[in-house]
């Protein structure tokens, strides 16, 4: 497993479409935490912010039960996010034997897409990891848009808010 993650958006608006569920998990995000997410990525604008993402796995399903919001690391914090391998470590120290892991990471593109850009798929995780991307600078439906992945193939998931 990496220690780091890093990643940056450039290219993210690539022509490719936005890929379809296939491999599956439901994401189920709390409207709370949804809240949490776009207000930490509008603070963290023209920055991406980023941080790690607690939660449980039900079956085919990933509720995400808490945000751990991380100092963007990347020497190029407008345009790529690299998380505190720290916080990465001491959260998985603490959720032993709780029941609850790491299930994946969040970060925002303040100017691109919710979707993986080249650079997110080539730093990807382990199988199973979620990659939730907010995009502060895109309004869809009069709101910035949210989109959930699933490492390593980056297939767009279903994304439940409760």
């Amino acid at each position: 497993m990496r220690s780091t993650l890093s990643t940056s958006t450039t290219g993210a608006s690539s022509a490719r479409s936005t890929p379809t569920p296939r491999n599956s998990a439901l994401l189920i995000l709390p409207a709370p935490l949804k809240t949490q997410l776009f207000v930490l990525a509008r603070t963290a604008h023209p920055r991406e912010c980023c941080g790690l993402l607690e939660g449980v796995r039900e079956g085919e399903a990933v509720r995400v039960t808490a945000l751990y919001p991380s100092p963007n690391l990347s020497p190029t914090p407008e345009t790529a996010f690299e998380i505190d391998p720290a916080l990465h470590f001491a959260l998985q120290r603490n959720l032993r034997g709780t029941g609850r892991s790491v299930v994946g990471c969040y970060h925002s593109h303040p100017t691109g897409k919710a979707e993986p850009s080249p650079r997110d798929r080539a730093n990807g995780c382990e199988a199973g990891w979620i990659w939730v991307i907010l995009a502060t600078g895109v309004i869809i439906e009069g709101a910035p848009s949210l989109g959930a992945f699933l490492a390593p193939g980056f297939e767009l998931q279903a994304i439940a808010t409760t």
